[in-house]
């Protein structure tokens, strides 16, 4: 099984991995959910922040 764009970045990109660690949980599932979205460090945060807002 090909690991999806999300699951890759992180392995391979370690400016993508702390953000995404940093981030709180609720934004972390929220990222996980749309995975397949994320394609880029940038595509990340714009996911996030997408889901900051969802929230506000």
């Amino acid at each position: 099984m090909k690991p999806d764009s999300l699951e890759k970045l992180l392995e391979t990109n370690q400016k993508a991995q702390t953000f995404f660690g940093s981030l709180p949980d609720f934004v972390q599932g929220g990222i996980m959910l749309r995975s397949g979205e994320i394609k880029n460090e940038n595509d990340l945060h714009k996911c996030a922040e997408s889901i900051f807002h969802e929230f506000e």
